[in-house]
């Protein structure tokens, strides 16, 4: 009978063991998951980095004495530099909401000159500025769901200890943007 308990207890933790095995391999994909999801953020928020000089030139170009202007497109320059210099994603993060908010003082400014709004040339890098922020908007929710499902399933057993012997921790980069 202990021959019995033992061989029995053997193969549950066998059988335990390979499924924690399948577990680490499944966490592991989804955290490489994240991480090409983080990749296609990274890509449209270049993208739209590289429209702001376009934009700047031809706000500086219709209002080449205006200091507010000028302030303005320095702004957005700076946000862009230091979007483009951001080790890592908290960075990243933080750098975007300061672009963002740059470009919306500037979109402001340009509001207020018809002149500037009414140009072809501004049109069409508003036009290609809005594709990129649909760009950034689908890749950002992409990667927050990979996040929330990876965090989710941390949570329950026995992933959790899965993942505490693995040393695959939580991921708290979540990419949000300011309530409009």
């Amino acid at each position: 009978m202990l021959k019995i308990a033992a061989l029995v207890l053997a193969v549950a933790a066998v059988v335990f063991g390979a499924r924690c095995v399948g577990i680490r391999k499944d966490l592991v994909t989804e955290r490489q998951t994240i991480g090409a999801d983080w990749s296609q953020v990274n890509n449209a928020l270049e993208r739209r980095t590289a429209l702001t000089p376009v934009l700047t030139k031809i706000v500086m170009s219709e209002l080449p004495n205006d200091i507010t202007a000028g302030v303005e497109t320095q702004a957005v320059t700076n946000a862009c530099r230091d979007l483009q210099a951001a080790p890592g994603q908290h960075q990243k993060i933080q750098a975007n909401a300061r672009l963002d908010e740059a470009l919306a003082r500037l979109m402001l400014l340009v509001e207020a000159h018809p002149k500037i709004e009414s140009s072809k040339q501004y049109g069409d890098v508003l036009e290609a500025l809005k594709g990129a922020e649909y760009q950034i908007a689908v890749a950002r929710r992409k990667y927050n769901e990979a996040v929330e499902h990876y965090n989710a399933r941390l949570d329950g057993f026995p992933e959790n200890l899965v993942s505490s012997v693995a040393r695959l921790g939580k991921i708290d980069a979540y990419f949000q943007t300011a309530a409009p």
